[in-house]
């Protein structure tokens, strides 16, 4: 190599080395993607002239894809460009949130600049890279489209650009929700987390460059650290109240049962027993919650039949609704095949919901209970006449410890969550059809065994 190309070389890299530095004072004032990553992709395209941008951040149950495209793209191409970072996305991400029938949210940003000398024929020069941070699974993907070739250094460049984004997106979700689960009851703590945060940010603003990536990566560990210390006093308060409160809980019962055997105070054993029940209810909700939130939930998958699930649920029923004066009617479609499902759990989830639809529907109402064979799934469902639900309230009915502000009835708001989870955690999915004055319909989804062996589905 000439002296002339080493001392180009260098100042290509120590170019490049100045982007960097820009764009990771811009990260680490992340605001939000569409106030941010705007002045970012101009920086990088000013050694890297660029044709496209997308990236694309997985939510929970969909994707938001957001586009940059240079001025004279068609869109045809661009159409082209965004097919192939959702199958990137979907192939890097490989949760089942990702599949086929994933829906992507596409935001068109402002233009950027038409690359000097950019040759529209010239073939596709994609580099497509993962957002990921720590050992985590990938939350989402970025590529970028040069008007030229690219080379491992460009790819070097890019990777650098991609780690700083997630970084910044990961550390902008937590923060995020943390204040998001805080102001409520401390409003007053989550503005002084804010002015901390503006404090960190005037700092990184004013490190030297050579000490940018060592700042970043300390306030990572940072939050890192904070993240699994809270997870620690999790586990601590969910230790006491799975032992040292539920044992004494046992024995509450126990003796309650003892003394309603001997007829000592026949109502008030009931009155302890009742509350006793209410709170291990409660602790065996908390407990289910915090099993499903961190995946250790235990499902033991067998072929079980489906019908006589829901006679069982019909039956643990009958007695209460009648004293309530409601009807409960069940409908079984003929033929079905097992279920491949936890059969507990499955009665679990039919609980909670005709639980929650007799509280919903005044004396005099009707619920009914069924299943039946849709495809390789069977669908279960509870419907009742109540007054239905809000659209306001049914975007927020499955969050934890959510509940309605027209609710005439108590509750953790844990329960919807749990069995959301439970039917995820099977394969399934959850949701509710509903209007308001015409009642609700739950349904949910369990794989049938004719679909894991690949048999045909018997006809109805």
């Amino acid at each position: 190599m000439t002296l002339s190309g080493s001392a180009d070389s260098i100042g290509h890299a120590n170019g490049r080395l100045a982007c960097l530095y820009e764009i990771s004072r811009l990260f680490a004032t992340f605001t939000n993607v569409e106030k941010t990553f705007a002045p970012v992709l101009e920086i990088a395209s000013g050694t890297l002239p660029l044709r496209s941008a997308v990236l694309v951040e997985a939510r929970e149950r969909d994707a938001h894809m957001f586009v940059w495209a240079s001025a004279g793209q068609t869109a045809e191409h661009m159409r082209a460009v965004t097919a192939h970072v959702q199958r990137a996305h979907r192939y890097l991400v490989g949760a089942p949130s990702a599949g086929p029938d994933q829906v992507f949210a596409q935001t068109d940003m402002p233009p950027l600049a038409a690359p000097p000398g950019a040759d529209p024929a010239t073939p596709h020069r994609l580099i497509v890279l993962p957002l990921v941070v720590a050992n985590r699974l990938p939350f989402g993907a970025f590529q970028i489209e040069g008007a030229g070739t690219l080379d491992e250094t460009d790819l070097m460049f890019v990777n650098s650009v991609a780690n700083q984004l997630a970084v910044a997106l990961d550390r902008d979700h937590a923060w995020r929700e943390e204040i998001a689960r805080r102001e409520q009851a401390e409003d007053g703590l989550a503005e002084s987390e804010i002015r901390e945060l503006d404090t960190d940010r005037h700092r990184l603003d004013a490190e030297a460059a050579s000490g940018q990536f060592q700042a970043l990566a300390a306030e990572n560990a940072r939050l890192y650290a904070e993240a699994q210390q809270a997870v620690r006093v999790r586990e601590q308060i969910l230790a006491i109240v799975s032992h040292d409160l539920r044992n004494p809980l046992s024995t509450i019962l126990m003796t309650a049962g003892s003394l309603a055997k001997k007829g000592v105070m026949p109502e008030a054993v009931a009155r302890i027993r009742r509350a006793a029940d209410r709170m291990l209810r409660l602790i065996e909700d908390l407990l289910d919650f915090a099993s499903l939130e961190v995946g250790i939930m235990a499902i033991k998958v067998r072929p079980e039949d489906a019908g006589a699930i829901i006679c069982e649920t019909a039956a643990g029923f009958e007695a209460a609704l009648k004293a309530r004066g409601l009807e409960l009617t069940t409908e079984v479609e003929p033929l079905l095949p097992p279920a491949s499902c936890d059969r507990d759990r499955v009665l679990q989830v039919l609980s909670n919901l005709v639980g929650n639809a007799s509280k919903a529907t005044p004396p005099g109402g009707h619920i009914a209970l069924g299943v039946a064979a849709r495809g390789s799934e069977l669908a279960f469902w509870v419907s009742d006449d109540g007054p239905g639900i809000s659209e306001d309230d049914v975007t927020h009915l499955f969050e934890r410890y959510w509940r309605s502000g027209q609710a005439e009835y108590r509750g953790t708001g844990l329960g919807l969550a749990i069995s959301r989870g439970l039917v995820v955690a099977h394969g399934g999915r959850l949701w509710v059809e509903t209007e308001l004055g015409q009642g609700a319909t739950f349904f949910f989804t369990i794989p049938s065994v004719a679909a894991e062996t690949g048999l045909a589905t018997p006809p109805a």
